[in-house]
């Protein structure tokens, strides 16, 4: 009888399937095997001159410090497609991907232990090319042997990924075109929904259901699916968006191929899904995960105060600037819409003057909300903008002073873009789900385009933040948050 036969799928389990789990473990086994031979080969073969009866507490530290990088090691496997069936189920590719995280982790290595300097990191060097060798090593074993000839076979016919299919796109015609039949195939099509043009409403009268969606809620419960592929291009972006969110509550992966997330794979995910070659945006815990409920909020007071403290100095030859530029108050408030579409009052450096009125603005939000697929970009040759406030717009330095408000509550540090009253008149139902989190002073949005990017992009932007909320989700945007400002890109 099969290792895995009696196996029942936890819901990590029926997530990330367990091809990926068992993976994920046999790399923290190989590093940990990496660690022990380094310290094995470096202080007990002669290498050393120092006697490890007496030390051997000093060189497990030494190669402690190494073997710590496993975390960050393993979000580079990630990072570098690793996990992926397409990566995994290969040899050459798969050796050349882990030769290059490995090299990347020694170099960031590297770095960290040249700021360190301490004495108890002497032959550090010979211990990270110890431990990458080893590693390189264990992790190729493990991999390449143990598990592509050993457990994958095992796991080929049991761990097949029921996927449902919903639409009948270009995307989903060309995955009813891969055979099923062959061995490299992760998945298994259990059942295709075609959208019609126009869906049947069913249900009570104050909460009415599409057809479909009622369709898709059977079959997820009865045929066990894994997976749910939204592939259809001609849903109206709110039948979409309830889509995802009703696959999300049954608790399954849900990809979208549907040209209505094309943003997402154009300017932020830009790899393709394992299924095929056809980029797909993947949706995550969000809201639900630890990291939402437990660390965000006490991350973003941290963060606001070592933030405020380090540009103390900066802030303040910012406001000079300000005041110098045009008579008028340091700060503009104004009343914006916040998490939920509760009202609060927002902070910024004033960048325009005092004795303008804002009916231009309101008629180029109504426009591009109304229009949807319009770039959102700002009026260009705006009267109202100072000289300084033009160069505090472009690098989004005007938006410092939000420290306070999130430090208030009010924002976080990174979130969707909070709105004027007058804007939130405008959304429409699917519009506002992007307030169910409170407004950031960065965003996803911020870092993929900016004022290149169409409202109805900029709202599918943040819903996918939504949905797959993270601190490595956040720590990405937050670094691309750097080079937004220093460029100034989509700024204006």
């Amino acid at each position: 009888m099969s290792l895995f036969a009696n196996l029942r799928p936890s819901q990590l389990i029926r997530k990330h399937g367990w091809p990926k789990v068992i993976l994920v473990m046999l790399d923290i086994l190989a590093l940990t095997c990496a660690a022990v031979t380094t310290y094995f080969l470096h202080y007990y073969t002669g290498l050393d001159l120092y006697d490890p009866q007496h030390q051997s507490g000093e060189y497990i530290l030494r190669v402690g410090v190494l073997y710590a990088s496993l975390p960050l090691l393993l979000v580079i496997f990630r990072q570098n497609l690793l996990y992926k069936h397409k990566v995994y189920s290969s040899r050459a590719s798969q050796f050349a991907l882990l030769l290059r995280s490995i090299l990347i982790n020694s170099l960031i290595l590297i770095a960290i232990l040249f700021f360190l300097r301490q004495d108890w990191i002497t032959h550090s060097r010979a211990n990270l090319i110890l431990y990458s060798a080893t590693s390189l090593l264990f992790l190729s074993l493990f991999r390449i042997y143990i598990f592509q000839h050993l457990i994958q076979p095992t796991l080929r016919n049991r761990d097949l990924r029921r996927v449902l299919v919903v639409g009948s796109g270009i995307a989903a015609r060309a995955m009813m075109d891969i055979p099923m039949t062959t061995s490299n195939a992760p998945f298994q099509i259990v059942g295709v929904v075609e959208l019609e043009p126009a869906p049947v409403y069913a249900g009570i009268d104050d909460d009415p259901m599409p057809a479909y969606l009622e369709k898709i809620r059977g079959l997820i419960a009865e045929r066990q699916v894994d997976e749910v592929i939204v592939a259809e291009d001609t849903l109206p972006y709110e039948d979409a968006v309830r889509l995802v969110q009703e696959s999300r509550d049954f608790g399954v992966t849900v990809n979208l191929l549907s040209d209505h997330f094309r943003v997402i794979h154009e300017r932020v995910t830009r790899s393709s899904t394992e299924y095929m070659n056809v980029a797909a945006a993947p949706v995550s815990s969000g809201l639900e995960g630890p990291y939402a409920q437990f660390m965000k909020r006490p991350l973003d007071i941290l963060g606001s105060i070592i933030i405020s403290i380090l540009l103390a100095p900066f802030l303040i030859v910012l406001a000079l600037l300000v005041k110098l530029g045009s008579r008028g108050p340091l700060f503009y408030k104004t009343t914006v819409i916040g998490i939920h579409g509760t009202p609060f009052v927002w902070h910024k450096f004033r960048s325009m003057r005092t004795d303008r009125v804002d009916n231009s603005h309101r008629e180029h939000v109504q426009e591009h909300i109304k229009l949807g697929s319009r770039p959102t970009g700002k009026l260009t040759n705006d009267p109202r903008v100072t000289w300084i406030g033009k160069w505090l717009r472009k690098h989004s330095l005007d938006e410092l002073p939000q420290l306070w408000n999130v430090l208030k509550g009010d924002m976080s540090l990174i979130g969707p873009r909070p709105c004027l009253p007058y804007e939130f008149e405008q959304y429409e139902d699917w519009h506002k789900e992007r307030f169910a989190l409170r407004p950031g002073i960065t965003g996803l949005w911020q870092v993929s385009g900016r004022s290149s990017v169409s409202f109805n992009d900029m709202v599918i932007l943040d819903l996918y933040y939504l949905h797959n909320l993270s601190l490595w989700l956040d720590a990405a945007i937050l670094f691309r948050t750097v080079g937004v400002v220093l460029t100034g890109e989509g700024g204006g």
